[in-house]
Formats: structure tokens, C-alpha cells, sequence
């Protein structure tokens, strides 16, 4: 899109808004770039538009009005009395900015030039391949909605649009990527949402310098957010419900929708929305806190289980005579510590390779890799029965959070403490403890504290977060993202 001439103003002279565009388009070269002229009473007029990615049918019937004329409507103001008089799709604006035009053009409409007039006529009537929305294979859920987002990003917003007819949802786009010109929508509540952090999110966007984002959220992200990079601890939340986006308008949070993705961005995001799910709230109140509190648990074990379990064997003289049947009753050829890692190694290898091939082979594939693989390398003594059984419960409990991102930064967490365990044992396991503690408290999400509420220390919000409260309770919205409208009752 460099181009010396891309910001100037529409041409009167047709032949040089055509050959402008012919030339920057390589219309000839590519084939996708679909040119065609008209006449239009005695005045020539042409269009641009790109194959695939506009309907046909429409732009026909939209052709077959503006072709209709008097001739007394061909001679003034020509453009002006098709817009206002034959144009009747919904869809259509004048543009008098060649740089305005392509980039209309390049995002699916169609560009349609006059002789002698100075703007442009732009047809929206994109026809977007798409395959239809279906259940979520991260998010399931016995009882509730079944559709999902897709990769168009007004189909996206359509499906939010449908469970907050709200006048004040808002809807923003920002282009990202001087060459891919992505369309980012910023999703809030105009009168709930804080303005602050609106317009933090809306800067972030805007200072984006780089040529594109065909990794769509994910790039976006590692913009927006700020701070150590390096840090495994996601700062974001990813949901591919519209529910769950809902949800989270209503109180107060500002999502990031990318076209290309089915991913919305919620922001900003502590700990405690990474280890909460939908299906909670599609069960009775004690049986969602039931729910959570297990979640919370199996996390809470994935990280800590197998280091623990390593120290305490070899500082087996701490433990009091109650739990001396703690430690492998057979420990293998391999030393313990490295069979940790290699089981580690192990179930990341059987994990990706279950995405990688073919839905089909999937199964199999776990199959081979969790069973006969496992038992047969206790059968032959590099494994011992324990080792196999820890890291079995670990990667159980680390799968127990719907947040991919946070499962990761688990594994990571408890690889480094198990070397950290290897090399000081308890000690070493007591220092690495503190020292993820110490990351997690001082992680911050768009400038908000992580481990809020615990950090700081909000009993009314942190009761929220640990019990899945009955919604006639929680009339008021978290304190957190600090909304312009507390109370939910009066809204």
C-alpha cells in the first residue's frame, strides 16, 4: 500500500482514478481484482471489487436500480441523484479520498467511479466465506447455548448484539497493520464501562507499528498489554462464547474482538477469571461453588503435586511416621527427578501430537501414548508406578481450567520447580513457591492487580470469586474495572 499518490482526492478525470488503481492493484497481474465499466446515460463509469468476496446477486438487483434514470437526472449532480434516488441498498456512502476508496475496497466492498464527479460511490455487500457457528471445543458445557464466534468479525458482533440489546453497546474499529489493515472492534457498555480504560485500550490499538497481524489475538495482544513479555501468566482472557462475552460487558470489561478469529480478548483479566467456567452458571449455585472449588483444587495440584511429592522423598525424614507409606516403592532405573521431566516431555509430546494428526487418529493416539507407553516403561524399570501416577494426576488437574494460557504457565511452573527441587530439595521447592507467588502478586493486566481480590483485599469480591454466588445476590458490578454504574438493579 505505498503508493505516492494513495491520499489524494478522487480525479474528475475517470481515466486517471481507473489507471491509478490499475496500476497500484496490478489489475492483469492478479487475477482476483475484478474490473468493469458501465455507461451510464452518455457518461462512462467503472467499478472495482474482489472476487469471492462480494455477492453477486445482490450487486445485480443494486445495478438494476441505478440503471433506471430520467433524462433529466443525467445531467446535474449525476452522482448525488443515484445515491439519493437509485442507490437503494442500505449499505452505500460517498467517498472523495482515493486512499478511503481502496482500503474499502481491499476490506471486500465494491468502489464504483462516474466521469467528471469527484467522489466515489462504496457498496458494501460483502459476502464473506464462513463456516457456521458450532459449539466450542474448549468451552463445552452440558447445559446451555451451543453456538460460538467465528472467523467474520460482524457475524461476531451479531451474535453479542443478541443477548444485549443495549443502546449503549458499542461496537469500535481500529485498523491494525499498515499492509493488513485488520479490522479490531473494541466491545463495551458506554454508561458502565470506565472511560479510562476504554481509551487505554483504544491508544494501545492506534500505536500498533508493524506491517500485519495474520496471527490475529494473539499478536494483538502481545501489543496491548504491556509489561514482561516473558511472562508466562496470561494477561488476557480468551472465550470463544458470546455469552461469556456478555457476561463480562455487563460488568464493566472492555473485549477485543480480531477479525480472522473465533477468540475475543475480555480484559482486563486476574487469576480467578481464568479458573472459572460457563458451566457453573448453567448449575444450581452449590453445585457451580462445588464445581469451582474442585477447579480451583485440580490447578492448585497441578503445580504443586509432583514437586512435592519429589522433595518428600528425598528428604523423606521430615515426614512423621503417619506418612512414611509416602515414596516409590520401586524407583526405577532413571533417577527420579529426571523421570519427572521426561514425564513432562512425554505428555507435552502426546498432547501436541493428538492435535496435530487427524481427528480420527486422535484417540488412538492418546491411547498408545497414555497407556501402553506408561505402563510399559514401569514394566521394564525406567519408570517407577509413581512417577506415572503424579504427573498423570498434574496434567489431569492442569486440563481442569478452560484457560489454555493458564494451563501452560502450570506446566512451566511446576517443570521449573521440579529442578528447582533436584538441585535444594524442600528448600529449593519453599523458594520457588515464593518466587511465583511474588510473579503472580506482581503481575499486572492492563495496570490492574492480578490476584485481585486477594491482592488487594476485597472480602465481599473474593467471596464472588471462590463461591458461584445466586445471581438475585450479586447486584452489584466487581469493583475491579471501577464502572461508571455499580448498582445492576437500577440499569
Amino acid at each position: 500500500m505505498e503508493s505516492d499518490n494513495i491520499d489524494k482526492k478522487i480525479d474528475k478525470d475517470i481515466d486517471v482514478n481507473i489507471n491509478h488503481l490499475k496500476d497500484l492493484l496490478g489489475v492483469g497481474e492478479t487475477f482476483d481484482i475484478i474490473f468493469r465499466e458501465y455507461n451510464v446515460g452518455r457518461r462512462r463509469a467503472a467499478s472495482f471489487s474482489i472476487n469471492g468476496m462480494t455477492n453477486d446477486l445482490l450487486l445485480s438487483r443494486i445495478f438494476e436500480d441505478m440503471m433506471v434514470f430520467n433524462q433529466n437526472e443525467l445531467s446535474v449532480n449525476v452522482l448525488k441523484n443515484i445515491f439519493y434516488s437509485h442507490a437503494t441498498h442500505s449499505q452505500v456512502k460517498l467517498l472523495d479520498n482515493m486512499q478511503d476508496a481502496l482500503l474499502s475496497l481491499l476490506s471486500g466492498e465494491l468502489i464504483y467511479f462516474i466521469d467528471k464527479e469527484e467522489q466515489v460511490l462504496v457498496f458494501d455487500a460483502r459476502n464473506y466465506p464462513i463456516r457456521s457457528p458450532e459449539e466450542s471445543n474448549i468451552e463445552k458445557v452440558t447445559r446451555g447455548s451451543r453456538d460460538s464466534f467465528v472467523e467474520t468479525l460482524p457475524f461476531n458482533t451479531t451474535l453479542i448484539r443478541r443477548r444485549l440489546r443495549d443502546p449503549n453497546l458499542r461496537f469500535e474499529i481500529v485498523k491494525v497493520g499498515s499492509r493488513s489493515q485488520t479490522d479490531v472492534a473494541v466491545a463495551y457498555i458506554k454508561d458502565i464501562a470506565n472511560p479510562d480504560l476504554i481509551e487505554t485500550v483504544k491508544v494501545r490499538l492506534n500505536n500498533i507499528t508493524i506491517d500485519g497481524v495474520p496471527m490475529a489475538e494473539k499478536a494483538v495482544e502481545e501489543f496491548i498489554t504491556g509489561g514482561n513479555r516473558w511472562n508466562p501468566l496470561p494477561k488476557v482472557r480468551y472465550t470463544e462464547r458470546p455469552d461469556v462475552v456478555a457476561v463480562h460487558l455487563l460488568e464493566g470489561h472492555v473485549c477485543v474482538i480480531v477479525d480472522t478469529t473465533p477468540n475475543v480478548m475480555i480484559l482486563p483479566t486476574t487469576f480467578w477469571h481464568h479458573v472459572q467456567h460457563v458451566e457453573e452458571y448453567h448449575q444450581n449455585a452449590l453445585v457451580g461453588t462445588y464445581l469451582r472449588i474442585i477447579r480451583l483444587f485440580g490447578v492448585m495440584l497441578a503445580l504443586i503435586l509432583p514437586p512435592l511429592w519429589l522433595g518428600i522423598v528425598f528428604q523423606h525424614q521430615l515426614l512423621p511416621e503417619a506418612l512414611g507409606f509416602l515414596g516409590p516403592r520401586d524407583p526405577g532405573i532413571i533417577p527420579l527427578g529426571i523421570q519427572f521431566i521426561l514425564a513432562e516431555v512425554g505428555v507435552e509430546l502426546v498432547r501436541m501430537a493428538t492435535i496435530h494428526v487427524p481427528s480420527a487418529q486422535s484417540t488412538s493416539l492418546g491411547f498408545i501414548g497414555s497407556f501402553m507407553l506408561g505402563e510399559f516403561a514401569t514394566k521394564v524399570g525406567l519408570f517407577g508406578n509413581e512417577v506415572i501416577f503424579y504427573t498423570a494426576i498434574a496434567a489431569v488437574g492442569a486440563f481442569a481450567t478452560p484457560s489454555v494460557e493458564l494451563s501452560m504457565a502450570i506446566r512451566l511452573f511446576r517443570i521449573a520447580l521440579l529442578v528447582l527441587v533436584m538441585l535444594w530439595k524442600v528448600p529449593g521447592l519453599i523458594i520457588g513457591l515464593v518466587v511465583i507467588f511474588i510473579l503472580t502478586a506482581t503481575t499486572k493486566s492492563f495496570d490492574y492487580p492480578y490476584l485481585w481480590p486477594l491482592i488487594p483485599f476485597n472480602y465481599p469480591a473474593l467471596k464472588d470469586v471462590i463461591l458461584r454466588l445466586p445471581m438475585p445476590e450479586k447486584v452489584l458490578r466487581p469493583s475491579l474495572v471501577k464502572p461508571l454504574d455499580r448498582d445492576r438493579r437500577k440499569s
